[in-house]
């Protein structure tokens, strides 16, 4: 009868570990679910680097576009160009505060500085006399600045992973695009024509 009682026991104590171990092995083999994977981080964005170089390239282009339209407003000697710079810098004040929206957001740090290539601008055009002003900030600023902002928001808008910030990309574009035209319409003239021309935009 002890002996009985003993292998019963036995069985049991077996059938216990056994129990402990199935469980611990289904508990394994259990598939990730949203209550026991890891938490990403608060601070941490998950846009794709395209899309992060896009934030921070709009940003730098945006911020030069102001700062160089504040300079055509106070240098330029045509109306014309004194016009042009002032719209740059209240659509491109208007573009810069959404995608800085949009950059707190998706938790990306913006740029604070336009960049070497757009201080050099900068530093080019203050130094020029007033005279030579207005044709090199168009080049500058109008043109060339513009056809590098095309190309950025056109790369977004195409290869952009991001819906909020390709939906940005794609509103903005065309504005960046008529700058570049009202720039190509002003370089060469900036007389009675273009100006009208610029006013009825405004």
């Amino acid at each position: 009868m002890l002996k009985r009682k003993m292998v019963t026991a036995a069985l049991v104590v077996a059938g216990i570990f056994a129990s402990l171990e199935y469980t611990s092995v289904a508990q394994q083999n259990q598939p990730a679910t949203p209550q026991n994977q890891p938490a990403t981080p608060r601070n941490q964005s998950t846009l794709t680097p395209l899309d992060r170089q896009f934030v921070v390239d709009a940003a730098q282009g945006g911020m030069a576009e102001v700062s160089l339209g504040q300079m055509a407003a106070q240098r330029a000697t045509s109306d014309a160009v004194k016009q042009y710079g002032q719209r740059m810098v209240r659509e491109h004040t208007q573009a810069n505060t959404e995608l800085m929206r949009l950059a707190t957001q998706k938790r990306v740090t913006l740029p604070t500085d336009m960049g070497p290539k757009y201080r050099a601008a900068m530093e080019r055009l203050s130094q020029l006399p007033r005279a030579s002003f207005d044709q090199a900030y168009i080049n500058e600023a109008g043109i060339n600045g513009h056809l590098e902002s095309q190309a950025v928001y056109q790369r977004q808008v195409q290869l952009g992973q991001d819906r909020d910030l390709k939906a940005f990309a794609t509103k903005t574009l065309p504005i960046v695009v008529n700058h570049l035209q009202m720039a190509r319409d002003l370089k060469g003239n900036t007389g009675t024509v273009n100006q009208n021309k610029l006013s009825s935009n405004l």
